[in-house]
């Protein structure tokens, strides 16, 4: 068995637990997506063929072009220019997205987005390095439990030292943000918590988490990204490719982390939903006056 289908059995085969197995092995790639992206738990009992729903949600011959379209994509693994029309081809992946994951709104944009990378091919071998990193993760966590639980006691003073530094530090970092952001921007972000995040990245089981969500949210992993941004959105958060960018980067970077580049991309979400005279910047420049 070749692509996504045979990386994705071969991963699943490794994992103990039968009946976790056999329910992983049996999901294809948009549903396979789905779990590694979005991380929501499949609803209960046996939802009807994704392909009917949309055809019947549509109905007539529109819903059998979407149908068509998405059996071409996903099922027969045909390239995009094979598979139909852009606009059919758009139109079937905004519908099956809804029907799929509902309160999960898919863009046109994003839609395209996602043609793009089954154009290119990416979106399947991102499917495989974010299942590979899933999997690498499920065999090295318990191992790095054990390790780290014995040290835990012993390393308890040093987390007391650390969060003394990090708090004596604290005052000046206030001071210095609310200097730096007067102008609505941050243009030199300061590091809080340093020593707590270097404290905890002494243990095995974070470093092996921060690196697996840093493998999943990288910058050439665009199929995660995109389904991670679809959720948050629909969630209410306002999250960006930058801010992915700015926890992969800093905190999540076992190391050398740092709470200043994810910082400035919240103060700036912060300030461009409230900023101005009125807002988070007006309130610091009244402060300073």
């Amino acid at each position: 068995m070749k692509g996504f289908d045979g990386l994705w059995i071969a991963a699943v085969d490794r994992i103990q637990g039968e009946r976790l197995v056999d329910q992983l092995r049996a999901l294809d790639f948009p549903a396979a997506l789905a779990v590694l992206g979005v991380g929501q738990a499949p609803p209960s009992g046996p939802a009807p063929e994704l392909l009917d729903q949309v055809a019947e949600q549509v109905g007539g011959a529109d819903g059998e072009r979407l149908r068509h379209a998405l059996q071409q994509l996903f099922v027969t693994r045909k390239p995009p220019g094979e598979a139909g029309s852009p606009d059919v081809l758009i139109r079937a992946l905004q519908v099956g997205g809804g029907i799929a994951r509902p309160g999960l709104p898919v863009t046109p944009e994003e839609a395209g987005r996602v043609l793009e990378l089954l154009r290119s091919g990416e979106f399947f071998s991102d499917a495989a390095g974010t299942t590979s990193a899933v999997v690498q993760l499920t065999r090295q966590l318990p191992g790095a439990l054990v390790r780290d639980i014995p040290r835990t006691p012993s390393r308890l003073g040093e987390l007391a030292e650390a969060l003394a530094r990090d708090g004596a530090a604290a005052f000046g970092h206030v001071s210095e943000l609310a200097a730096d952001l007067l102008d609505g921007q941050l243009d030199r972000p300061p590091s809080p918590l340093t020593n707590t995040l270097r404290w905890l990245y002494g243990h095995a089981a974070a470093t092996a988490v921060a690196e697996t969500v840093r493998r999943i949210i990288a910058r050439d992993n665009e199929t995660a990204r995109l389904a991670i941004l679809i959720y948050a959105r629909a969630h209410g958060i306002p999250l960006t490719p930058e801010g992915l960018d700015a926890l992969h980067d800093g905190p999540l970077n076992p190391k050398d982390p740092d709470l200043g580049p994810a910082l400035a991309a919240g103060v700036q979400v912060l300030t461009a939903q409230r900023g101005g005279e009125q807002g988070v910047v007006g309130v610091l420049r009244r402060l300073r006056l």
